[in-house]
């Protein structure tokens, strides 16, 4: 099952520009992990519930539940554009909560 953005017409792919509200502040950022895609990693899925991480211009990292009904994402997540450079991905021994505590869950 393929991740989309809310409503459904566009699918999630690594390395997306995004932008998100994050403590009522617009941030943009990356995709950097996307459950299906990307290497398993118990941070962004456990017990059955599923995570997009995006990687914040400020280097921080967020992680957003892909709602179980439709596997789309909530509606405060925004497609800006498609972006194929290089960029920090999360790997399947990445421990980026575990290291760095855990980041806000939008």
């Amino acid at each position: 099952m393929s991740v989309r953005y809310f409503g459904g017409s566009t699918d999630v792919q690594l390395g997306d520009r995004v932008a998100l509200k994050v403590l009522f502040r617009r941030r943009t950022g990356r995709v950097v992990y996307v459950p299906g895609v990307s290497a398993f990693n118990p941070e962004f899925e456990y017990n059955g519930m599923k995570w997009v991480g995006i990687r914040l211009d400020d280097r921080s990292l967020a992680a957003t539940p892909i709602l179980t009904k439709t596997g789309n994402l909530k509606k405060k997540i925004e497609f800006i554009a498609r972006d194929s450079s290089a960029c920090d991905l999360i790997t399947q021994s990445s421990r980026e909560f575990a290291e760095h505590g855990e980041g806000p869950s939008l």
